[in-house]
């Protein structure tokens, strides 16, 4: 029972008994007055009747003594009349019904009222003539003390409610300020801080929020400091101070990671002459202007796929990651860069060489050796070198499903959909006790013996803006194979950054969703890590349908992007997947810091976070040890197939 019904059961029972109380000594003084009226008004009638009865009984005249008795009684509250005549012992009865109306039978049972009985003598002067006896009926007393009974009732409860509403307003109203008290100290064991609990007029309750207003900040700049700590740490690790880009170690596990998972896309390692110019000619602090002018132009006009990585490998060499692009996406990618890196020259002739080199290479199909890609891209840019007349040169070495168009993809795609082509595995990610947390599904799409993975397609659903359809039938094929046999899941499911941006996506999915509120528990969503950083709008939308239906949803890729990570105060996801370049060097004690820290962010604000790719048991006992306690990968050798 909440303090409110407590206070306001016992304020009620207490002024219950007191307005039960009023009621009753109210009830009490009428029936005395009636009573005693009554009484009165009996020996009155008796007192009257001997004046009126004296001279017919002294001349013997019982006729008129009868019509003088009938004259008194008739129609009043009178039950019986007996007149004994002492001259010869003779009586005259009346007895006369009384028929109360408006009164309750329950109500009379009571026997409030007394049965009054008067008795007087006759006489004239000395001479006694007779005696008489009158017994009154209480119905009239009854009929009022009813009447009262119903009007004193009546007001008394119009006043019981009226004071139980003023009560409780009055007490609602005072206690508000613990009811907001209440509410904080819930939001604070979730980790959220929001505005500050404006001060009551109590005064015992003031010092209560000062001191939880208190805490709360601190606690919230403790979850800043963090979060910048982790920021800076991974900045530190991760990051180029100059350019603003990732470093070679960055790029390093974002290659791994890519390859890892698909492979299939391409890569530019550019060359910028004009840089090692600046250095050169004129200075330390002009080549890093230059630096940071060339990394800013690059990620907001050249790299405008989402999946792009940039990294700065050296004082005047980049690499560009391009994940899921083609031979003509490359081939752009290469003429943007040269083309701003001659905006930079400031040269109105025209005649100065481009100070740049752009070597692209496609990754040759399947999981590649970095080596051999970095080889081929290295030899893509030592050809641009010798061409300086336009130093972008591609070379492309891919072969088999890499090699498909967009346009295949699609055709594929749609085929797919349509004949249900595709297959379903699902890997479980659990805690360090091998206790499942979920299973995450991955698809795919077979056809002719042909097996065509997610890492080989999603570049071109996401390019293609077809990511609506791939999530809506994964969704659809999940939510039926839960309602077929719930034992299987929770299951997660990933959404393409097409999909999260795509408002007729997010209306479907809420309808969907609100459809099956009962597979809540059952089923996960996982949003890219950049949709909550350059897309924060649509993803809001997003985890509001999700949200309001019950459901629940993760970070993929935590940490790939150098932005803040205070979108998890703000979104709150339920867990997050780590980026495979945090835990691909765990060994290495910076990086192992880097990944304690961005993990311990999370795991500060209730969020699980979940390594992918774990493989022997030294990778988990390690990552146990760094805020993680959720794990994925080969190591749990369980994974379950499912045909569509």
């Amino acid at each position: 029972m909440t303090l409110f019904n407590q206070i306001f059961s016992w304020m009620l029972v207490i002024f219950f008994c007191i307005v039960l109380a009023v009621f009753g000594i109210e009830l009490n003084t009428t029936r005395n007055f009636l009573l005693n009226q009554q009484t009165s008004d009996v020996n009155n009638t008796v007192n009257s009747m001997g004046l009126a009865l004296a001279p017919y009984l002294e001349s013997d005249d019982k006729v008129a003594a009868e019509s003088v008795i009938n004259a008194f009684f008739d129609g009043g509250f009178y039950r019986e009349v007996n007149l004994t005549l002492l001259s010869d012992n003779s009586e005259i009865v009346r007895e006369y019904p009384v028929q109360i109306q408006g009164v309750p039978q329950w109500f009379i049972d009571l026997d409030i009222f007394p049965v009054i009985t008067e008795k007087q003598t006759i006489t004239s002067g000395w001479m006694q003539l007779a005696e008489v006896e009158v017994v009154a009926h209480p119905g009239y007393a009854y009929k009022q003390l009813w009447k009262s009974f119903v009007q004193l009732g009546t007001i008394m409860v119009v006043i019981f409610l009226v004071a139980s509403v003023i009560i409780g307003w009055q007490l609602q109203r005072s206690l508000r300020p613990l009811a907001r008290i209440t509410a904080k100290a819930g939001e604070i064991a979730k980790n959220k801080f929001g505005d500050p609990i404006p001060l009551p007029p109590t005064t015992e309750l003031k010092t209560v929020v000062n001191a939880i207003n208190v805490m709360t900040d601190q606690l919230k700049n403790y979850f800043e400091q963090q979060a910048k700590e982790a920021d800076r740490l991974r900045k530190t690790a991760y990051r180029d101070a100059v350019s603003g880009l990732g470093n070679r170690s960055f790029y390093v596990g974002q290659l791994k990671s890519w390859l890892t998972e698909s492979g299939v896309g391409g890569m530019a390692l550019i060359k910028v002459d004009l840089i090692g110019e600046a250095y050169k000619n004129h200075g330390f602090e002009a080549g890093d202007r230059v630096v940071e002018q060339f990394a800013n132009n690059l990620t907001t006009t050249i790299i405008s796929d989402d999946n792009m990585t940039a990294a700065r490998l050296s004082k005047d060499e980049f690499v560009i990651l391009a994940p899921n692009s083609d031979p003509d996406d490359l081939r752009l990618l290469g003429e943007s860069v040269l083309a701003m890196v001659v905006d930079m020259q400031a040269d109105p002739t025209g005649l100065t060489p481009p100070k740049v080199a752009v070597g692209l290479a496609i990754n040759g199909g399947g999981n590649q050796d970095a080596s051999v890609l970095l080889s081929q891209a290295d030899n893509a840019l030592s050809q641009a070198r010798n061409t300086p007349e336009h130093p972008v040169v591609l070379i492309d070495q891919s072969i088999g499903d890499a090699a498909m168009g967009k346009q295949q993809w699609k055709a594929l795609l749609h085929e797919a959909v349509a004949q249900e082509l595709f297959v379903f595995k699902y890997q479980p990610a659990t805690d360090s006790e091998s206790n499942r947390l979920h299973q995450e599904v991955f698809s795919a799409i077979e056809k002719d013996d042909q097996y065509y993975g997610a890492g080989h397609f999603l570049g071109a659903v996401e390019q293609l803006q077809l990511g609506e359809t791939l999530d809506k039938y994964v969704i659809t094929h999940v939510l039926k194979t839960l309602s077929q046999d719930a034992s299987v899941g929770p299951l997660a499911v990933n959404l393409t950054l097409s999909s999260v941006t795509n408002a007729s996506f997010i209306r479907w999915l809420g309808t969907t969703l609100y459809q099956h509120r009962k597979l809540a528990g059952q089923l996960l969503f996982e949003i890219p890590e950049v949709a909550f950083v350059r897309h924060a709008d649509h993803t809001g939308l997003l985890i509001d349908q999700i949200r309001q239906a019950g459901f629940q949803f993760g970070v993929d890729n935590y940490g790939r992007n150098f932005q803040s990570l205070d979108y998890l105060q703000r979104f709150k996801p339920d867990y997050v997947k780590i980026d495979f370049a945090y835990t691909s060097h765990i060994e290495d004690d910076a990086q192992g810091h880097v990944l304690a820290s961005i993990c311990r962010t999370a795991h500060n604000l209730n969020i699980t976070t979940i390594a992918t790719r774990v493989e022997t048991d030294a990778q988990l006992a390690h990552l146990s040890e760094l805020f993680v306690n959720g794990f994925q990968g080969y190591i749990f050798n369980n994974t379950q197939d499912s045909h569509g």
